[in-house]
């Protein structure tokens, strides 16, 4: 089994996926699966080097405060950093795309790099592709765009797809059957305007498959996240098509930044929290337990929930809660001691893997406790928060008490 990723904006290291790797791999091995053979696409190298355009727009704003003296620097373009950042990494990348010599480079690239992959793993024929903001772009470009040439490297990569080999009279020495695609971050509901790629062409492709074993497209969008946006509407996927798609969202505000802020519920601060919350939503896919959960679900078509062992999901939730105070030891009672010995107060949860469960215990002064314990009564967590806080804390208990019923 094979996993080959493509990047998207901003991105100048090999590594980039490492991380999310390594919770893949995690996730294969609680389920008891041999884990996938991984490929990193790296393209970024053919990128246009951003930090020269912004030398060039700083000699021109330097040549605007002389002519206007008076004139604090910033004033002559505001938002510099969301604009130096961000924002001007997407939108000079995606260009640097869609001009016909670079994007052909960029293309040839990765079919080079999908091509010895595919080699060195003569005896895995699945192949699943995970790809990220730009990167799905590119990838939906690839697999469905009526716009190249019998000699870009587009068509080299769909002759690399036994479901697509027929668009080419190129015939590699080796194949792939094409099982799942993961779509992070991506903003191809808006470029397809440009791209201007039908719903039939994804059909078609759908069509290659059977209801069996359909394709898997698994299309994942934080929700602080501007440049990524649901698809299924667009696709009008029949109800009994060969094609399995679903949209998924996280809904965890991206930093402490955006959460301070959206607490709040000032409408005048709407934009600073999407400021504050955007960019780093944005990257949030490659370090994400739960993106890790969807795509191990999508590659191994499972309908089994995002963790495995509740419990383990559950504690970090309650570790991030605002006002939270983690405690090893509580009137004098130790971690994994045995539920007889605390004060647990109220059963509020019974996980449905049988993994563990969650008692809530209010004191008299109104402080919140919480304990997680194990399938053998054994307690893996406990802390309170303060009456200040003890809004947050139900509110988190409840959102996990939904996911639970709902998974």
């Amino acid at each position: 089994m094979l996993v080959f990723f493509i990047h998207g904006v901003a991105t100048r290291d090999a590594c980039y996926s490492s991380n999310l790797q390594q919770l893949i791999k995690t996730e294969f091995s609680h389920r008891e699966e041999k884990n996938p053979h991984f490929y990193a696409s790296f393209w970024g190298s053919a990128l246009t080097d951003m930090g020269k355009i912004w030398n060039g727009i700083d000699e021109d704003l330097a040549h605007a405060k002389k002519k206007y003296s008076k004139s604090d620097s910033e004033e002559f373009l505001k938002y510099r950093s969301f604009r130096e950042g961000f924002f001007s990494q997407f939108m000079g990348d995606f260009f640097t795309y869609m001009n016909s010599d670079n994007g052909q480079e960029i293309r040839n690239i990765i079919s080079q790099q999908l091509h010895n992959f595919i080699k060195q793993n003569p005896n895995d024929s699945e192949i699943h592709i995970v790809a990220h903001s730009l990167g799905t772009v590119i990838l939906w470009d690839i697999l469905f765009s009526d716009r190249f040439s019998a000699e870009d490297p587009a068509l080299s990569i769909r002759a690399m797809i036994r479901a697509l080999e027929n668009q080419t009279d190129v015939k590699p020495k080796h194949q792939v059957n094409l099982s799942s695609i993961t779509l992070m971050g991506s903003p191809i509901l808006l470029i397809n305007m440009m791209l201007d790629i039908r719903p039939e062409k994804v059909k078609q492709l759908a069509h290659s498959y059977s209801s069996e074993q359909p394709l898997r497209l698994l299309n994942i969008i934080h929700a602080s996240d501007l440049i990524a946006y649901p698809l299924k509407a667009s696709l009008h996927p029949d109800e009994n098509s060969p094609l399995k798609f679903e949209d998924e969202y996280l809904l965890e505000d991206a930093n402490v930044a955006e959460k301070t802020v959206r607490s709040l519920g000032l409408t005048s601060l709407t934009e600073l929290a999407m400021a504050l919350g955007s960019s780093d939503a944005h990257k949030s896919y490659w370090n994400c337990r739960k993106t890790a959960g969807w795509i191990t679900n999508n590659i191994l078509n499972q309908q089994k929930a995002i963790f495995p062992n509740l419990l383990k999901a559950v504690i970090p939730h309650l570790e991030q809660v605002k006002g939270m105070t983690p405690i090893s030891e509580i009137m004098g009672i130790k971690l994994n001691d045995h539920s007889k010995n605390i004060p647990k107060g109220d059963l509020y949860l019974k996980f449905p893997d049988k993994s563990g469960k969650i008692y809530l215990f209010v004191n008299p002064i109104n402080v919140h406790h919480v304990y997680v314990l194990d399938s053998n009564d054994k307690l893996e967590f406990c802390g309170y928060v303060g009456w200040i806080d003890r809004e947050e804390l139900m509110k988190k208990l409840e959102l996990i008490k939904g996911l639970m019923i709902n998974r």
